[in-house]
């Protein structure tokens, strides 16, 4: 879970939600294939859908794995999140996601 203002911004709620995948054996399955890409900043892009234009992943240059939003995943109630970044711009109604990642 995601706090940032850029995150709070993109997705127009109080947290965006992601879960990371190895990009190693990733394929674009299903009609729609790969997401259209758009660089949100300089070494960062954004994947959207191509008929909607939801946003769908997050893939930095270089990186080894992509993060996509929860969702975009056929069933996201199988996932439990495991942390939340930057808690100092959360809003302050909505409990925080407890940090299991050390557990």
């Amino acid at each position: 879970m995601c706090s940032c203002k850029d995150c709070l911004r993109l997705s127009g709620g109080p947290m965006m939600s992601w879960v990371s995948f190895p990009l190693d054996g990733l394929t674009w399955s299903g009609a729609g294939g790969e997401p259209t890409w758009y660089y949100t900043w300089p070494d960062s892009r954004r994947g959207f859908w191509r008929t909607c234009g939801s946003q769908l992943c997050a893939l930095d240059d270089g990186a080894s794995s992509i993060a996509i939003t929860l969702s975009a995943l056929g069933n996201p109630a199988d996932l439990v999140p495991v942390t939340q970044s930057f808690r100092d711009t959360a809003v302050t109604w909505l409990p925080q996601v407890p940090d299991t990642r050390a557990q």
